[in-house]
């Protein structure tokens, strides 16, 4: 594979895309139809005049027509600039601003949108003074023709991260890099042709663009594809795709095992066989051992083996994946004695395997993301970048030929480091036995008595408190003069999880930790476009004394902090 548009000459009819549709399940589409809209795409964008290697931002709400779009970008020669759809976004006002921010950055010389966003994509392009708008839905009248195929653009993704840690920022990820990458996971899972995957992940994030999206086409394999909105409303969906269509890999990340478990009964599964499921990819956020035993109890009566679920871990500044569980091997688990220092070594105390019940139900225990994926290597370093021996703990540094080439950004993030000795990444972990585990991110955390605690720790805890509902907390920590602050925002409709929450704190941190906990109407944790808390924004506006909602224990500073 020379790019990730090889597939497009040899299209097929039989394999394709099943989208899903409300009204009659699933709606297939062929390859072979897909690379006739992707030609009329690109088509289309040369009659506006586009030159080679110019960026084009995509602003596309749907996966049916996201999926052309892209690719008809790409086989013009431009540059794909996916944009978030608002899905994520509390209201019109926000989801514009965040157009506009991205549109600040990429520059892009026309914007591709779809008719639901077009008033969005003018009125953020002219306010910018920046590239055309033109519909997508004027390539359906034009003709296919070579004459609209051109040699891939040398920049072959401009991926906006999701903004967690700040102002969003283009990784310029390269066509090289991209084909290493797919590359890198066909080889890593062994993709073969009797293969098939399903993803709800949306196509505008790293996870589901390159993983399930490009990975699928690139395999020649079929694709059972859901929008995020499909699979909330109906979960059972994605597990139709297995049980009855026989797809045999998924990604998701640890919420949607979770969020399954929780929603589907197990008389929903009557007839389906999920003894062909091969690979159930967990990653893009921390991975918490109860979501996944109890998403593996409701599936085992139907065959579905725990040894399927794939631990991964990845960033978009490496395109994609970095390391990964073998599939079919089990994913290990531990628990460690006492705290995290950047350093020096960790001591395990436990080992499990996850799908499994846990001692403590699994709160406090970390899983293993595997080793390194074929053509990367992973290091662990301390603050001064020096690399540590396996067991340590420390900064997570990642080598290897789909390192992207750095940001377009007019915002520089210290929290990833392209250098010379490959990507700091900006999360913490350790290697165990040639396996990478992620503990949470480096500006996450607050030292207390020489070791760290981790925002995502907590957070992990907190969900273990009885009338904490699983993904409606976030923890924000920071520092102001010599003391550290924990501020802990629950959305939940009373307070009778407050003694347990506070209790979880405080096993973590100590008397000397202010403590801030907040009770917010759903919805008020600010969210990145992938779902993720934004905790530096809770913590800047918690400095600035914004209200972040009803202070059900300590104070909220009044003015703003200094320190």
């Amino acid at each position: 594979m020379h790019t990730v548009l090889d597939w497009i000459d040899h299209a097929a009819d039989d394999r394709g895309i099943h989208f899903s549709d409300s009204v009659t399940g699933w709606s297939f589409v062929s390859h072979s139809t897909l690379a006739g809209e992707a030609h009329r795409v690109a088509a289309l964008l040369h009659a506006h005049g586009a030159q080679p290697g110019d960026v084009v931002s995509l602003l596309v709400n749907e996966v049916r027509d996201f999926a052309p779009a892209f690719l008809g970008t790409m086989l013009a020669g431009l540059t794909p600039a996916p944009i978030a759809s608002p899905l994520t976004f509390q209201g019109n006002d926000r989801y514009t601003e965040h157009v506009t921010d991205v549109l600040k950055v990429a520059e892009p010389a026309l914007v591709l949108s779809d008719a639901s966003l077009a008033e969005i994509a003018e009125k953020t392009s002219a306010q910018l003074g920046g590239g055309n708008v033109i519909l997508l839905e004027e390539s359906a009248g034009l003709s296919v023709g070579d004459s609209a195929r051109r040699t891939p653009a040398e920049l072959g993704l401009l991926q906006f991260t999701s903004g967690s840690s700040g102002s969003p920022k283009g990784v310029r990820v390269s066509r090289d890099n991209l084909a290493a990458n797919v590359r890198s996971i066909h080889e890593w899972l062994g993709t073969t042709a009797a293969d098939s995957c399903s993803s709800w992940l949306p196509l505008y994030h790293d996870m589901g663009l390159i993983g399930t999206f490009l990975g699928s086409l690139t395999a020649r394999i079929d694709l059972w594809l859901m929008s995020p909105l499909d699979f909330v409303r109906n979960p059972l969906r994605w597990l139709e795709a297995h049980g009855r269509h026989g797809a045999t890999m998924t990604t998701a990340p640890n919420f949607g095992y979770g969020y399954t478990a929780k929603r589907v009964r197990p008389q929903d599964l009557e007839g389906m066989d999920f003894s062909h499921w091969r690979v159930a990819m967990n990653g893009a956020e921390r991975i918490d051992p109860r979501a996944a035993a109890a998403f593996a109890a409701l599936l085992a009566p139907h065959g579905f083996r725990t040894t399927a679920f794939a631990p991964c871990y990845g960033l978009a500044e490496a395109t994609l994946a970095v390391s990964g569980v073998t599939p079919g091997s089990g994913a290990r688990t531990v628990r460690l004695e006492g705290g995290l220092h950047t350093g020096r070594p960790v001591v395990p105390t436990g080992r499990g395997e996850l799908g499994t019940v846990h001692p403590d139900g699994g709160a406090s225990w970390l899983t293993s993301c595997g080793p390194a994926v074929p053509g990367a290597a992973v290091d662990i370093v301390d603050e001064d970048g020096a690399v540590l021996p396996e067991g340590h703990f420390g900064e997570i540094r990642v080598r290897g030929t789909s390192v992207a080439g750095g940001y377009r950004s007019r915002v520089p993030d210290a929290s990833s480091n392209f250098t010379d000795n490959g990507l700091r990444t900006g999360d913490a972990g350790f290697l165990l036995e040639g396996e990478l585990f992620v503990v949470g991110r480096v500006g996450d955390s607050i030292k207390v008595r020489g070791r760290k605690v981790h925002a995502e720790d907590l957070e992990t805890g907190l969900t273990a408190v009885d009338g904490i509902p699983s993904g409606r907390c976030a923890v924000a920590l920071g520092t102001t003069g010599e003391a550290h602050h924990v501020v802990a925002v629950v959305e939940a409709g009373d307070s009778g999880w407050l003694d347990g929450a506070l209790a979880v704190i405080r096993a973590a941190t100590d008397d000397t930790v202010r403590v801030t906990v907040v009770r917010a109407a759903r919805g008020g944790i600010p969210r990145t476009s992938s779902g993720k808390p934004r905790r530096r924004l809770l913590w800047r506006r918690f400095q600035d004394g914004a209200a972040l909602g009803e202070v059900v224990h300590g104070t909220a500073p009044a003015a703003p902090v200094t320190g």
